[in-house]
C-alpha cells in the first residue's frame, strides 16, 4: 500500500503532467513555426513554479524529481527572456542580400542556404555577417544563464552540478572524456577534411566559415542520387515494424512542412508520454533527411515506449544522455554495411562511400561538440562572462580542429539554448557504440531482421520503457571503441 508521502508525490506528478502537456503544446507550436500563445506559456509556467516549490519544500526524493523541480522553476523564471531571444534571433541573424525560398536568409534557414549556395564568397559573407551580429544576442543569452545560476544557488547547487549528478559523473571525469574524444578525433578528422574539401567545397581545404552544419549539408551530396526516390519515413518505419514497434508508431505524428520560423534542426516533442509524440523536420537533402528522420524516430520510439501507468517522474524526467541514446542508435543503422546493402539496396561501392562520409561527419561532430561541451561545463565551473566564453570557445576550436570566431557559439541551436546539453550527444554516442556491439555479438550483423529483430526489439523496448530508471552504471563508457571505428577510412 502506498504511503501518504507517495500519494502526495503522485498527486503532484499528475498536476505536473497536466501543465507539462499545456506548456509543451505551446513550445511545440513555437519551435514548429506555428502560432503560439505567450499568455498560456506564462500562466502554465507560474503554475509549475508553485508545484515545484511545493515539492522542494516537502520532499527530497525522488532525487530526479527534486532536481527537475529546480529546473522547472529556472525555466519558468527565464521564460520572458527565452521568448524574447526566440523572436530576436531570426531578426538579428538575417541577411537581405541572399534569399531562401524568396525570403532573406536568417538563423532558421541558414543551413538550407549553405547546403544549396555554390558560391564560396557568398557563404563567407553571410557567415561573417551573422558572426558580427551575434553579440547583439549576448545580453539575452547571458541573462537567461544568470537566472539559472540564481535559481539553482537557492537550493545549494548549480546547473552543472545537477547535470553531473544525473549523469553519474564528476567534473574531471567528464572533462577527461570530452578531451579523449576531441583530441582522439583530431588527426583523422583533419586528414579526412583535406580529402573531402576539393569535392564538397571546391577548394583545397576547409576554412573557418565552413562549419559543421555546412559539412553535414554537403558531404552527402554525391549520395543523394541513390536516395532521391527513397522515402526516409517509410524506410525507418519499416525497420521499426520489423523490430515490433507497430503500436508505438501509431503514436508518432510527423511534420515536414517548411515554415519560415520553424527550427532549422529536426526535433521530437513528447507532448504526452507515451501517447502524443511529434517528429518535426525540414527537408535539406535526401541523405541528410534520412539521418534526421532515423534520429528523431529514435526519440519518438523512446517516448512512445513509456508505460502510461508509471509515475510522472519516471516517464518524463530522464538523464540528457539517455534522451539521445535511442535516437543515435537508430541513426547508426545508416552506417551498418549490411543494412545499407540489403535493406536500402546500395552496392558495396556506395556502402563504403556512405561509411567514409558518415565517419567524416561523426568526427566533425566530435571535434565541434568537444569545443562546445568543454566550454559550456567550464562556463559554469569558472563563472564565465559572455566574453570569457567566446574567448575560450575560440581557443578550444583551435585545439580540436581549426580556429573559428568565438562568437559563433551564440548562433548555435544547442549551446546558448540550454544550460548544459552538448556533452549528452558525446556520452550517448559512446554508449550506443557499446550497445550496438552487444546487439551484433548476440544477434548477428543483421539484428534488425527476422527472429533477431523480435529479440532486439524487445531489448530496445525494455530499455526505452525504463525512462527515468535507466541504469547508467552498467555501461563501460570506454571511448576507444567508438574512436577506433570512426577514424577508419578507406582512403587513409
Amino acid at each position: 500500500m502506498a504511503s501518504s508521502s507517495d500519494n502526495k508525490i503522485n498527486n503532484l506528478g499528475r498536476k505536473f503532467e497536466e501543465f507539462h502537456i499545456q506548456l509543451s503544446e505551446q513550445r511545440y507550436n513555437q519551435t514548429s513555426g506555428l502560432e503560439y500563445d505567450k499568455t498560456i506559456m506564462e500562466s502554465v509556467s507560474n503554475s509549475l513554479v508553485e508545484l515545484s516549490t511545493e515539492f522542494l519544500t516537502n520532499f527530497q526524493e525522488p532525487r530526479s524529481f527534486y532536481l527537475h523541480s529546480i529546473y522547472a522553476i529556472s525555466q519558468a523564471r527565464k521564460l520572458p527572456v527565452t521568448l524574447e531571444l526566440y523572436e530576436e534571433r531570426t531578426k538579428v541573424l538575417s541577411n537581405k542580400d541572399f534569399k531562401v525560398h524568396g525570403k532573406p536568409v536568417n538563423w532558421g534557414s541558414w543551413r538550407q542556404f549553405n547546403a544549396s549556395e555554390s558560391n564560396d564568397v557568398n557563404r563567407k559573407q553571410v557567415y561573417d555577417d551573422f558572426i558580427q551580429k551575434a553579440p547583439q544576442l549576448a545580453s539575452l543569452i547571458t541573462k537567461r544563464f544568470n537566472i539559472s545560476r540564481q535559481v539553482y544557488k537557492l537550493y545549494e547547487t548549480s546547473p552543472l552540478d545537477a547535470y553531473l549528478e544525473r549523469e553519474y559523473l564528476t567534473f574531471e571525469k567528464l572533462k577527461d572524456f570530452i578531451n579523449i574524444l576531441g583530441d582522439g578525433a583530431r588527426k583523422s578528422f583533419l586528414e579526412a577534411a583535406d580529402h573531402f574539401a576539393p569535392e564538397i567545397l571546391g577548394k583545397e581545404s576547409f576554412e573557418y566559415y565552413d562549419d559543421f552544419y555546412l559539412a553535414r549539408g554537403r558531404i552527402y551530396s554525391p549520395l543523394n542520387q541513390y536516395f532521391t526516390k527513397k522515402n526516409p519515413q517509410k524506410s525507418i518505419e519499416k525497420v521499426l515494424t520489423h523490430l515490433g514497434f507497430n503500436e508505438e508508431l501509431k503514436k508518432i505524428k510527423v511534420d515536414n512542412e517548411d515554415r519560415e520560423k520553424k527550427s532549422p534542426s529536426a526535433f521530437c516533442f513528447s507532448i504526452q508520454v507515451p501517447n502524443d509524440i511529434r517528429v518535426v523536420y525540414k527537408r535539406v537533402s535526401p541523405f541528410s533527411d534520412f539521418t534526421s528522420l532515423y534520429h528523431e524516430y529514435g526519440h519518438g520510439i523512446h517516448g512512445a515506449s513509456g508505460n502510461e501507468n508509471d509515475s510522472f517522474w519516471k516517464r518524463y524526467i530522464i538523464p540528457m544522455s539517455v534522451a539521445e541514446t535511442f535516437s543515435i542508435f537508430l541513426e547508426m543503422l545508416l552506417q551498418q554495411p549490411l543494412y545499407l546493402e540489403n535493406e536500402l539496396g546500395m552496392s558495396k561501392e556506395v556502402v563504403q562511400d556512405i561509411i567514409d562520409r558518415r565517419h567524416f561527419i561523426n568526427l566533425y561532430f566530435l571535434v565541434f561538440y568537444a569545443a562546445n561541451s568543454l566550454m559550456k561545463i567550464e562556463y559554469w565551473k569558472q563563472d564565465y562572462s559572455y566574453e570569457d566564453a567566446s574567448k575560450r570557445f575560440q581557443e578550444l576550436t583551435k585545439r580540436y580542429f581549426w580556429e573559428i570566431p568565438g562568437d559563433y557559439w551564440l548562433t548555435h541551436h544547442i549551446t546558448p539554448n540550454y544550460d548544459i546539453y552538448a556533452p549528452s550527444y558525446m556520452l550517448a554516442s559512446v554508449r550506443v557504440k557499446e550497445w550496438m556491439n552487444q546487439m551484433i555479438d548476440e544477434f548477428g550483423e543483421e539484428f534488425w531482421r527476422d527472429d533477431a529483430a523480435r529479440h532486439v526489439g524487445q531489448v530496445i523496448r525494455e530499455l526505452a520503457t525504463t525512462r527515468g530508471e535507466f541504469d547508467l552504471s552498467v555501461w563501460d563508457m570506454d571511448p576507444q571503441p567508438y574512436l577506433k571505428e570512426e577514424t577508419e577510412f578507406s582512403f587513409l
